[in-house]
C-alpha cells in the first residue's frame, strides 16, 4: 500500500488501473488533477491510495479527502449531527455522484478492495479523522458488501440516475418506444417551440466554452436551493478549464443570448450530463431545459458509448423520461 498526496506523484499504473477497471472520468488523471488545483469545496489533506503487488502493478485505489465542515447535501448533518466540526476522510468528493472503489478485474480483486478499505480507515485514523466514509455509491453494488463487511454503516441519500444507450438505435427511437404519448409530445413540442423562436445549438470544447454565462445560469437555478456556491465563481470555471478534452459545453442561444449552457464529461463507457444551467423566463412556449436535455441525449447516442449519466435530483422529469434509477448510499466508520 502507497499513500500519495498528489496525483503528479502517481505515475502511470494509476491510469492503467482506471482504464482496466472502467473506472468513471472522477478517478481520471484530469479531474483529480483539477480538483487538486481547484477544489470545489474546501480540502484540508488530499490522499491518492495505491494497493500495489510485489511487481509493483497497481489493484486498487481510492482517492480520499480530509475536510471540515463540507456537507452541501446536508448527508452529515441529518444522519450524524455529533460529527459537526469534526473531520472527515472520505472518498469521493461530494461533486461525484458515480463513487467506486477502482480494482483490477480478476484473482485477487477482492483482497485488494480489502486492503483499499482497510487503508482508508487507518489514514483516518493517523490524520484524526472523526469520521471514515465513502459516499455517493451505487447500493445495488459490490461496495455494499464490501464495506458492511468492514463495519462501516450505509444510509440511503440519493438517487442517481441514466440510462443504457444501446437499448434504443438512436435519439428518435428513444422518443418512440420509451416515452409515454404526452413526455413525447411535450419534447417534441419543446423542441418545434424554440426552432421557431431562432434557438441555435453548439457543442464547444472548453476553450470555446462561455463558462462565465454557464456559471450565471447555473448559479440562479442552484439559488432556489439555497445551494448557489455549488457553483463558486471563478473557482468553478477555473476547474472546468483544467478538465481539458474531457468535458464540452452544449450551449443554447437566441441570438447572442446563451439561455442554457450544459457540461458533459466522457470516459471509456459513459457519456455524462453532469451540470446545467438555464434561462428561467424570457423563452416563452418552450423550457430551456428540455431542449437541452433533448440536445445532450442527442449527443450521447452519437458517441458511440454505452450509458448517459444523468446524475442525482429531479426525480420526476428522470422518471417521466424513462430513466434508469439506482439508490445512492454513503457508508460511515466512526472512529
Amino acid at each position: 500500500m502507497r499513500v500519495h498526496t498528489t496525483i503528479d506523484d502517481v505515475d502511470e499504473r494509476w491510469d492503467d488501473l482506471m482504464t482496466a477497471a472502467h473506472a468513471p472520468v472522477f478517478y481520471r488523471r484530469p479531474f483529480l488533477r483539477a480538483f487538486e488545483k481547484h477544489p470545489l469545496h474546501p480540502v484540508l489533506r488530499t490522499a491518492y491510495l495505491l494497493v500495489e503487488d510485489g511487481s509493483g502493478r497497481a489493484h486498487a485505489a481510492l482517492p480520499a479527502y480530509l475536510q471540515r465542515d463540507v456537507d452541501p447535501m446536508r448527508v452529515i448533518a441529518e444522519h450524524y449531527p455529533h460529527a459537526a466540526g469534526r473531520t472527515a476522510l472520505l472518498s469521493h468528493a461530494w461533486h461525484c455522484y458515480d463513487t467506486v472503489l477502482p480494482v483490477r478485474p480478476g484473482p485477487g480483486s477482492r483482497s485488494a478492495a480489502e486492503c483499499a478499505v482497510t487503508a482508508l480507515r487507518d489514514l483516518a485514523t493517523e490524520w484524526g479523522a472523526g469520521l471514515c466514509g465513502i459516499v455517493n455509491a451505487d447500493a445495488a453494488g459490490p461496495l455494499d458488501a464490501q464495506l458492511t463487511d468492514a463495519g462501516f454503516a450505509g444510509i440511503d441519500i440519493d438517487v442517481g440516475w441514466g440510462l443504457a444507450l444501446d437499448r434504443y438505435t438512436g435519439f428518435d427511437d428513444y422518443l418512440t418506444r420509451a416515452l409515454s404519448r404526452k413526455a413525447r409530445h411535450n419534447l417534441r413540442h419543446d423542441l418545434r417551440e424554440a426552432e421557431r423562436a431562432g434557438v441555435s445549438a453548439c457543442t464547444v470544447d472548453v476553450g470555446k466554452a462561455d463558462l462565465d454565462g454557464f456559471l450565471r445560469l447555473a448559479r440562479a437555478n442552484a439559488a432556489k436551493f439555497d445551494n448557489a456556491d455549488y457553483y463558486r465563481p471563478g473557482l468553478f470555471q477555473d476547474f472546468v478549464r483544467e478538465l481539458g478534452d474531457c468535458v464540452r459545453a452544449v450551449e443554447l442561444r437566441v441570438e447572442d443570448r446563451m439561455i442554457a449552457s450544459a457540461l458533459t464529461l466522457t470516459d471509456d463507457t459513459r457519456l455524462h450530463f453532469w451540470a446545467v444551467g438555464y434561462a428561467q423566463k424570457d423563452t416563452p412556449g418552450y423550457s430551456p431545459f428540455y431542449v437541452s436535455y433533448a440536445h445532450v441525449m442527442r449527443e450521447a447516442w452519437a458517441s458511440g458509448l454505452d450509458w448517459v449519466e444523468l446524475g442525482r435530483r429531479n426525480p420526476s422529469f428522470k422518471r417521466r423520461y424513462a430513466l434508469q434509477p439506482r439508490v445512492l448510499r454513503a457508508y460511515f466508520a466512526e472512529q
